[in-house]
């Protein structure tokens, strides 16, 4: 395919419009707040974490949902329903329980995302010796959006108003919508000319795929992963401005270094994988450096901020890169794949949903070292979960 390059464009810009979706609010909590007369300022935290509670409902039914409706129409579904999502939170400045459904609008395009734009990009880059690059390039969609939203979306807000976020956002999603539907080819139908779904003797079931406890094991990385990734990137702003009595702006700005330090790493542990075939070691060291980036946390530096951010954005953008290479190639037959990979983001968005709402009532009652301490202990998880799979995995290492 000449032109699947483009084909990887439009995939990962309708990503990177999703992810715009999820962290536009993240420097503009204080005036949402405000804005929306909320008694408990904790509460904020629900419209970060409600993004992914679509994520957690839809995981597993979105394996069958694509195999319904097909990569391309389940696609164009997902940037309907965030256009609408962004469309209603524009007129939803003041009223919580409304902009609590906008999110959840948007966080139906954000749970199955990850999951098209891994069956279309593999598809497409099959047979190649650079499909590994080319998952490891879309997985850095979220440090994009993260990066440009924490630097944008304050001075933005301010110029013209915290409602042209949504607007703004919103254009981006209908461009994204466009070329999806012009561009984005349907799938092939089969040789023999049928609907293309696979005989019945290869159909698959979320039992059988869950079944196997290696993908238990990859999903437990992914979970955790994401946990304390998706913890930093919304809250990065709050915990420096928290635990060090950083001034907005400055806070900001350390929180945006996150998603653009993150950006190279993601592409790079996707060309070692492919040259070296080594993605579970990459994980294990990945999760060891990020156990030290979390439990460092509460005793950092102005010298030592950047340090910080920069072993968390590297070590986790490696991890889920490395995660979404390995599981597919340790189902037990092809037509468990999607199955296998719904089932990781199931616990993909449960770690995003769990991981800001625990790490604020965590500081909020017992101090910021509880804060620390649950992100430390989250990371030693994955390090334990990354040496299992390594050791069940000795006699047939994973490509």
């Amino acid at each position: 395919m000449k032109n699947k390059w483009f084909l990887w464009f439009i995939v990962y810009f309708s990503a990177f419009c999703v992810s715009l979706s999820q962290f536009k609010i993240a420097t503009i909590i204080g005036d949402l707040i405000g804005t929306m007369g909320l008694a408990n300022p904790a509460n904020i935290a629900y419209l970060m974490s409600v993004f992914a509670i679509a994520g957690i409902i839809l995981a597993i039914p979105g394996g069958a949902i694509l195999g319904k409706m097909g990569p391309k129409k389940l696609l164009v579904c997902l940037m309907v329903s965030l256009l609408l999502g962004n469309l209603i939170g524009a007129f939803a400045i003041d009223s919580f329980p409304l902009m609590l459904v906008s999110r959840a609008l948007e966080g139906v395009a954000f749970s199955m995302i990850i999951m098209v734009g891994i069956v279309l990009i593999s598809g497409w880059f099959a047979g190649t010796k650079i499909v590994g690059t080319a998952i490891g390039l879309f997985c850095t969609f979220p440090a994009v959006a993260s990066g440009i939203m924490l630097n944008a979306s304050t001075p933005i807000a301010g110029a013209i108003g915290m409602q042209s976020l949504w607007l703004i956002v919103g254009a981006l999603v209908f461009l994204g919508l466009i070329l999806v539907a012009a561009f984005v080819p349907n799938p092939r139908p089969s040789a023999d000319g049928g609907s293309g779904a696979p005989p019945e003797e290869e159909k698959a079931s979320i039992r059988e795929a869950i079944s196997n406890g290696k993908i238990w094991l990859m999903a437990i990385c992914q979970g955790c992963v994401v946990f304390i990734l998706f913890t930093f990137l919304q809250l990065y702003p709050y915990i420096f401005n928290v635990f060090y009595d950083l001034p907005e702006t400055t806070a900001n700005f350390y929180g945006s270094l996150a998603g653009w330090f993150g950006l190279p790493f993601s592409v790079v542990s996707g060309v070692i994988i492919d040259k070296f075939k080594r993605a579970p070691l990459l994980i294990l060291i990945a999760f060891i450096m990020i156990a030290i980036g979390c439990f460092i946390l509460n005793m950092l530096t102005p010298a030592t901020y950047i340090l910080q951010i920069l072993i968390i954005s590297i070590f986790t953008g490696i991890t889920i890169s490395a995660v979404l290479i390995v599981a597919p190639s340790v189902a037990k037959r092809p037509s468990l794949i999607g199955y296998s990979i719904a089932f990781v983001n199931l616990i993909y968005f449960i770690g995003i949903f769990a991981g800001p709402a625990v790490f604020t009532s965590q500081v909020e009652s017992a101090g910021p070292q509880a804060g620390t301490n649950v992100l430390t202990a989250v990371a030693i998880l994955g390090v334990l979960a990354a040496i299992v799979f390594m050791l069940a995995n000795r006699k047939k290492p994973a490509a």
